[in-house]
């Protein structure tokens, strides 16, 4: 992958910190931050690498509509959640938003997963699991819902998004 600006990399480590933040202290990711992520994932790609770098941040941004809207729609992540990862699309571009995918999905089961254990909710979790997949709205099931897990969705994105740029900084040039 060929490696980010760092103007990008430091807009995309503060953001995913300051969302990370509020999603433990207040349940939510603001609007102005994701929304701010995708104004300044257009503006300094754009800026940086003209009508490449415009495309970059748009497929970035469409790739990360594919992805996290559907998954929305089955009420499985919240809105905010939707939003950041698209700003994290328009500010790394497709290619990064891949790899963060991937990490988030991983951290995001294993930390589910402890806190289901550790809550004592793992035999009706098991039970929920085909619920799930009926668009039927439950509370339980529903991400944000009053009596849901309360996973702080941002955390693991932002750990994610934190592991892949500390890798990518890393990697052998070659």
């Amino acid at each position: 992958m060929t490696p980010l600006h760092p103007y990008i990399e430091s807009v995309l480590a503060a953001m995913v910190l300051i969302a990370a933040f509020t999603d433990l202290k207040r349940r939510e990711i603001p609007n102005w931050l994701s929304l701010g992520g995708i104004a300044a994932g257009i503006a300094l790609n754009t800026g940086l690498a003209g009508w490449t770098g415009l495309k970059t941040a748009g497929a970035g941004l469409g790739l990360a509509a594919l992805i996290f809207i559907p998954l929305f729609i089955m009420r499985w992540l919240g809105g905010g959640d939707v939003k950041i990862m698209g700003a994290i699309g328009a500010l790394a571009g497709p290619q990064y938003m891949i790899v963060i995918f991937v990490f988030d999905a991983i951290l995001g089961g294993i930390a589910a997963l402890v806190l289901v254990v550790v809550r004592g909710r793992l035999r009706k979790t098991l039970r929920n699991i085909p619920r799930m997949f009926r668009l039927k709205r439950d509370s339980e099931l529903e991400a944000g819902g009053e009596k849901s897990l309360g996973l702080p969705r941002a955390v693991t994105i932002a750990a994610a998004t934190l592991l892949v740029l500390w890798g990518a900084t890393r990697a052998p040039a070659g």
